[in-house]
């Protein structure tokens, strides 16, 4: 009967306790659970026999990733997500082989390196990262090497990506294993016997991705692209004497043809080198403004995708980042990544301006829910500031209906209530009720815990039977607010 290794389970599971199950989601308090008991916990996962695992129904939600645009992303029940990360990790290094020395492969992002802390990936391979690494590339570029850069996005790449295809790449990289069968039968499973798309979110799923484009880097390379790659963004340098349409009218047709993928043409653009060049040199230009906001923008991204770090930057203490995002904010177009890095920003310097700022502009910051909460989290850690005065604003924004099919936006919100950051009354609760979303669902059990409402818990305990998979560990942690002995004996 095939198993997954112990071993791989009781690393999977510590990585997500450390690190998280998704950078999307509320973390769940199941989670806390299972490192208190992760012997008991991977000895138990380590008997299923996975040729008849079945995860349970994932969690999705709409997303924003851009100012009116939308993509979806997925939770998976925490030991689902265990069994998913420990079998990717098993052939991690299988994977990471099949792709390629990293300092010659296109594919930048992701390079498989478990570390201390139980870190999955190598340093040096984030965005910023990359991006410097392109910095280099044009300014030793000789004259007249290039004469243009293409840059190209993938269209929804995480939903669509092809099955079939993913699971020959799997087993042409770590052949046919336990749990190479597993991964393959459990994206079947969670996308409903669909032959596209994996979860998005979690890291089984970027390395996975990445393995999905190794056709795709090979044949831009057996073709003389010079091309860099950063998930499902591509740059590619053209050299004199190859015709840059035609390199992309390649790169589309290997898509499409390959993976069924096609480039997002709002994201497509064939750049004179020169001009690409002189963008980029801006972070070291003669015009003092020019070279002040470079740097300010280049250390801002240096922080990007690195949430987890507690330690101010002091380079960030002579930023205004009020005045920065509040210029953001303003434009037609917002750039998200960089809103997002400055409320991360301002997480870290824990900015007194920003308290303002966000009273003033929290229903804007609807993209940016996630890091608005933590941000209001840390600004009201030490007791000097409140945010007590908003919890009317905040069911409002709550059951407002710009919010009403971005189930994770009101997750992150009624996180606020959830964790204490912003007090609520049970007169402001019971508007919350409304709500039937099983995200929702979660949030609530725990805010009616708070709130010390014991015959709720008291009336439906004999009744948990009748809850969803997702919701009975929800009331059950929440019910602990009964009394000690009707509690056990419940």
């Amino acid at each position: 009967m095939p198993h997954l290794d112990r071993q791989a389970l009781l690393w999977s599971l510590e990585h997500i306790t450390a690190h998280g199950d998704t950078d999307i989601f509320p973390y769940p308090f199941e989670f806390e659970f299972l490192r208190e008991r992760k012997e008991e916990i991977a000895d138990a996962l380590a008997a299923d026999n996975t040729a008849t695992f079945r995860p349970l129904s994932s969690l999705d939600s709409l997303v924003p990733k851009s100012r009116h645009g939308f993509r979806v992303a997925h939770q998976l029940y925490p030991t689902d997500a265990i069994a998913l990360l420990a079998a990717t990790a098993s052939v991690g290094q299988q994977i990471e082989n099949a792709r390629g020395p990293a300092d010659t492969r296109p594919g930048f992002s992701y390079r498989y390196h478990p570390g201390d802390d139980f870190k999955m990936f190598a340093d040096g391979c984030r965005y910023s990262n990359w991006l410097w690494t392109q910095f280099a590339q044009v300014q030793f570029a000789e004259d007249g090497e290039y004469t243009h850069v293409i840059e190209a996005d993938i269209s929804d790449f995480y939903q669509r990506i092809y099955h079939h295809r993913l699971e020959n790449n799997l087993r042409e990289a770590a052949g046919e294993t336990t749990e190479t069968r597993m991964i393959t039968a459990f994206l079947r499973d969670i996308r409903a016997r669909q032959s596209f798309g994996i979860p998005v979110g979690g890291n089984a799923s970027r390395l996975l991705a990445e393995l999905a484009l190794l056709d795709i880097d090979r044949a831009l390379v057996g073709e003389g692209y010079l091309v860099s790659r950063y998930v499902d963004d591509f740059r590619i340098f053209i050299r004199a004497g190859q015709d840059p349409y035609d390199a992309l009218a390649f790169l589309a047709d290997s898509l499409w043809a390959g993976e069924g993928l096609s480039l997002a043409s709002s994201k497509t653009r064939v750049i004179p080198f020169q001009e690409y060049r002189e963008n980029l040199q801006l972070f070291s230009g003669e015009d003092a403004d020019q070279a002040e906001a470079s740097a300010v923008e280049h250390l801002l991204y240096t922080i990007y995708e690195s949430e987890d770090s507690t330690e101010p930057l002091a380079q960030l203490a002579n930023i205004d980042l009020v005045a920065a995002i509040s210029e953001e904010i303003e434009k037609e177009f917002w750039d998200l990544g960089m809103i997002r890095v400055l409320l991360r920003s301002m997480k870290l310097t824990r900015d007194p301006a920003s308290v303002q700022f966000i009273r003033d502009n929290y229903d804007r910051l609807i993209p940016f829910a996630k890091e608005l909460v933590l941000l209001m989290e840390e600004l009201t850690a030490d007791d000097q500031i409140s945010f007590q005065d908003m919890a009317t604003s905040i069911v409002d924004l709550i059951l407002s209906p710009a919010i009403r099919h971005l189930h994770v936006t009101r997750a992150w919100l009624l996180e606020l209530f959830v964790r204490g950051v912003v007090n609520i009354g049970v007169v402001q609760a019971r508007r919350l009720d409304v709500l039937n979303h099983t995200l929702d669902q979660r949030a609530l059990f725990q805010i009616r815990a708070r709130l010390g409402e014991v015959h709720y818990f008291r009336q439906r305990k004999a009744r948990i039977h009748e809850l969803t998979p997702w919701l009975q560990p929800a009331f059950l942690y929440s019910a602990a607010c009964l009394p000690a002995e009707e509690y056990r004996l419940g």
